[in-house]
């Protein structure tokens, strides 16, 4: 009898289903940027929180058309930042500070154990075209 070790992989189900690993970072973004945010492993979900005071965006590519058009705002809307959870797989994605202004972000991801590296590339219909 053969015995093959089995890993968690993209289609695995129990993959999502437990509790993601804990994963968080933060800086400040200065006016006009993008900044990349890869992940070590595929994410169950992530949630970012805007710590500025001017709207933010969220996409899955750093290309004009994306940044443009394929996006999610994240706003701040007083003294309480505001946040937007995303429950998605990715292996990276992108926040742009699209104002005249700086502003900040803080990301608490929820990983599974999934290898970076076997994320599909996003792209197509709504995330770049």
């Amino acid at each position: 009898m053969t015995w093959k070790y089995y890993d968690a992989g993209i289609g695995n189900t129990a993959s999502y289903q437990v509790s993601g690993h804990p994963w968080v970072t933060g800086s400040a973004l200065t006016q006009n940027t993008t900044v990349e945010i890869s992940f070590p492993f595929v994410t169950k979900a992530f949630t970012v929180i805007n710590k500025g005071t001017n709207d933010l965006r969220v996409h899955f590519k750093n290309n004009a058309n994306a940044k443009a058009d394929h996006y999610v705002t994240v706003k701040n809307t007083g003294s309480l930042p505001q946040g937007y959870r995303f429950e998605v797989k990715c292996d990276k994605m992108y926040i742009t500070e699209p104002n005249l202004a700086a502003g900040s972000y803080e990301v608490f991801a929820e990983l599974t154990r999934i290898d970076d590296a076997r994320m599909f590339a996003l792209t197509g219909s709504g995330i770049d075209e």
